[in-house]
């Protein structure tokens, strides 16, 4: 009787269960598949991008080699009516530009925000496993067009030359010895972490958006030097090799102890040094006794 009377006065046993069950609803979620969507759409756009930067590299497209955001490279073949205008032609921020350089960003760097859209994926409520790392990845890539603008035009005003190779081999040699920093070596071991993300609601898209920012300022500290290398052009070949070397630390982040990014820096180095001389084998083909500046 007294066992009776324990049950009866507690709390009601249905509103005892329902966070319990709640729990082990969200603790199913991730089963069904939480990040599979947006994980899965974030490769497959990315693996489009690179399609597209390949077709754009082909002979049939342009010049070898050349990027679709090359707009100074193009202008520079046009103009080729003469050696000098050919080496005048520098850096400019067009539309295709700006188009090039997000296309680029998709390619290499969505397959990094793969992992962080799918943790808060799978710690959102239902309706928000798509919205929140969407926010997220919409952050980040905003945060690269910004940075991409800002040393663009940095670029054009100071008329660096479109496929500039002391730009690109000045920037990836800072990446080279960035390696053996101790303090990047800190950063990139938090690459892991996710910032706490609320489940849904407005503080769900704030704090979605302050990790898209989070992730893109380790990415920034990590990869700018290889970015920046990227702003007065590259070759197909350079694009690869840089992004291969950030996914490959991105999942064995050994810092400086993994000789196996040093390497493909290395790579993209021999990369850019071959598309400058086969751009001035092209241009002197093309006219005859044109004098090439670097």
């Amino acid at each position: 009787m007294s066992l009776q009377t324990q049950r009866t006065s507690g709390t009601p046993p249905p509103r005892a269960v329902r966070p319990a069950e709640r729990a082990r609803r969200r603790r199913r979620a991730p089963g069904i598949g939480a990040g599979f969507g947006v994980g899965e759409a974030l490769r497959a756009l990315s693996g489009l991008a690179w399609a597209v930067l390949l077709l754009a590299a082909l002979p049939i497209a342009g010049r070898i080699g050349s990027g679709p955001h090359h707009g100074g490279s193009d202008a520079a073949r046009d103009a080729g009516a003469s050696g000098s205008a050919a080496a005048a032609a520098s850096v400019v921020v067009t539309p295709a530009w700006i188009a090039g350089w997000l296309l680029m960003v998709v390619a290499m760097m969505w397959p990094l925000l793969v992992p962080l859209a799918e943790r808060i994926s799978a710690g959102s409520f239902p309706r928000w496993r798509v919205g929140l790392p969407l926010v997220a990845v919409a952050v980040s890539t905003a945060l690269w067009l910004s940075f991409g603008l800002v040393a663009g035009a940095f670029a054009q005003l100071a008329a660096i030359p479109a496929g500039s190779l002391w730009w690109q081999l000045a920037a990836l040699a800072v990446a080279a010895l960035a390696r053996w920093s101790a303090w990047r070596a800190r950063l990139l071991t938090k690459c892991a972490k996710t910032p706490p993300v609320a489940p849904g609601g407005r503080r769900g898209i704030r704090t979605a958006a302050r990790a898209g920012a989070i992730e893109w300022r380790r990415c920034a500290i990590l990869c700018g030097p290889l970015m920046l290398s990227m702003v007065p052009g590259h070759s197909v070949v350079v694009l690869a090799a840089l992004s291969l070397s950030v996914w490959w630390e991105a999942r064995h982040p050994r810092a400086w102890r993994d000789p196996v990014p040093l390497a493909l820096i290395a790579v993209a180095a021999i990369g850019a040094v071959g598309q400058a001389l086969l751009g001035q084998a092209i241009l002197v083909e093309a006219v005859p006794g044109a004098v090439v500046g670097g």
